[in-house]
């Protein structure tokens, strides 16, 4: 009967490599380390064997996949210089279609043979004799390949996308606020510009009231301009008048005293 259970959710991964392992042809696995928590090691551990098992019947020194589900193992089989009986198995398990065999088993040979000689792994006879001295590669090979590219890539796209989302959304709030502050703006345009053309009317007005004051007080003094020009006029005549006279009456004197004493 069924319990009407869920199965167990599976936990997240936390590499993209499952499972790293070097074996000998006896099938055992003298260092191996398991970056994906969530990887079940008993079962890739016991696949790895069998292909160690086996590995005269593997081509030397050439990446192989062997599938096994969605799980692939990418192969690498190493004869050593020192004994051309024996061999290495270079063995890295992953689900990922995105990695290449050739640049992980380049990589992940090249790192332990630089760690550890062939005398050390020759004389090595069980299972994790060699994880500690080992480790510093597995680090390096887990640093270098085990991260996610996609799934990485994935994830910057969607915080990018997020935070595109963020800036619309703010965009939209400040056109929002753009309209209000516009509507603002042109009420007090128009209240402005009413208060303007009050202003120029009430300026017309003075301007049309000193206008007509101006008028006034203008002929107002032009007559008085004229009254004493018609004035000065008078005094200006008058007094040639009698200048004219004093010259006459000098003149008759002084030609004829006798007359002008009896006149």
């Amino acid at each position: 009967a069924k319990s009407g259970l869920l199965p167990a959710a599976k936990p997240p991964r936390m590499s993209q490599l499952q499972y790293l392992t070097v074996g000998n042809l006896e099938g055992v696995l003298v260092a191996s380390n398991v970056p994906d928590e969530s990887a079940d090691e008993q079962k890739l551990a016991d696949f790895c064997k069998r292909i160690c098992q086996k590995g005269l019947n593997l081509p030397k020194n050439e990446n192989r996949v062997l599938q096994n589900g969605s799980t692939r193992y990418m192969v690498k089989v190493v004869e050593l210089k020192s004994d051309a009986s024996n061999r290495a198995i270079f063995i890295c398990v992953t689900e990922s279609e995105t990695l290449s065999p050739k640049l992980v088993l380049r990589d992940y040979v090249a790192f332990f043979w630089k760690k550890i000689d062939e005398s050390t792994f020759a004389s090595a006879s069980t299972d994790g004799a060699l994880n500690a001295k080992a480790q510093p590669v597995f680090d390096q090979v887990i640093k270098k390949y085990g991260k996610d590219k996609v799934a990485e890539t994935k994830g910057k796209i969607d915080q990018l996308k997020d935070q595109m989302s963020k800036n619309v959304k703010q965009q939209l709030d400040n056109m929002e606020n753009l309209e209000e502050t516009e509507a603002r703006a042109s009420n007090q345009r128009h209240s402005m510009v009413h208060q303007y053309v009050k202003g120029v009317f009430v300026i017309s007005v003075d301007l049309e009231e000193n206008a007509n004051k101006f008028k006034q007080t203008s002929t107002s003094l032009k007559w008085k301009m004229c009254c004493v020009n018609a004035k000065w006029t008078i005094i200006l005549v008058v007094s040639i008048c009698v200048i004219l006279t004093i010259v006459v009456v000098i003149g008759v004197c002084m030609t004829d005293p006798e007359a002008c004493k009896s006149n």
